[in-house]
């Protein structure tokens, strides 16, 4: 069943690919690279997709899924721009052997180990390379770190209750109840906390805090 359904989205793909703007992304990629068909698609992408405007995203889980697959050297040098998730067996010789397979130094390869997971991210590209942090507000994490079938079955709810209202009452079901306010302040008269104060806006949600040089 899965070869017929990647062969259709493949197929509307490349229909789609007609000069404007795009980003193919494709998560858990290991499941296209383990068949040589779809392997063969996917360096046809990387090899073609710029002079069609457009950009090819990989994720996988396990560095070996693309270290030992037969497109390896295309997709390194396709690819120059790579984030790297902590990883606290990096230094295991045998997984410290992949991340040399990616070009990273030993140096590298222990910020990699030392980082704090579902915090720190390892960004490496030809511009240069920096360990980062999202410092997403506990607003912002509300919906960004809720991916469990329980949390999208819950907005689900809420959205068939409360419509377009639904992310104030997210909020308040994450113990947020002062941006609850805020956010429906935003959409007519404000309404204040219980204490009389609205929570101070950040200047932008959407930054990275440099932790290391």
């Amino acid at each position: 069943m899965l070869l017929p359904v990647l062969s259709y989205l493949f197929h509307r793909i490349d229909q789609r690919l007609d000069g404007r703007p795009a980003r193919i992304c494709a998560d858990e990629v290991w499941i296209m690279l383990a068949n040589a068909r779809f392997a063969a698609k996917f360096e046809e992408w990387l090899r073609t997709c710029r002079k069609k405007n457009a950009a090819v995203v990989l994720a996988t889980q396990s560095l070996a899924d693309v270290a030992n697959c037969p497109i390896r050297d295309v997709i390194l040098e396709s690819c120059p721009t790579k984030l790297y998730l902590p990883n606290a067996e990096a230094r295991n010789p045998q997984t410290a052997e992949l991340y040399r397979k990616f070009g990273l130094s030993d140096a590298q390869i222990e910020v990699i180990a030392a980082a704090t997971p579902k915090e720190h991210y390892y960004y490496v590209s030809p511009l240069g390379r920096r360990l980062f942090s999202l410092a997403l507000t506990p607003t912002a994490l509300a919906f960004v770190g809720a991916g469990s079938r329980e949390d999208i079955a819950a907005a689900r709810r809420l959205h068939a209750e409360y419509s377009e209202r639904w992310p104030a009452e997210w909020l308040r079901s994450r113990d947020l109840p002062d941006w609850a306010n805020y956010l429906e302040g935003l959409r007519g008269p404000i309404t204040t906390s219980p204490a009389g104060d609205l929570p101070r806006q950040p200047k932008s949600e959407n930054y990275a805090e440099e932790i290391r040089p």
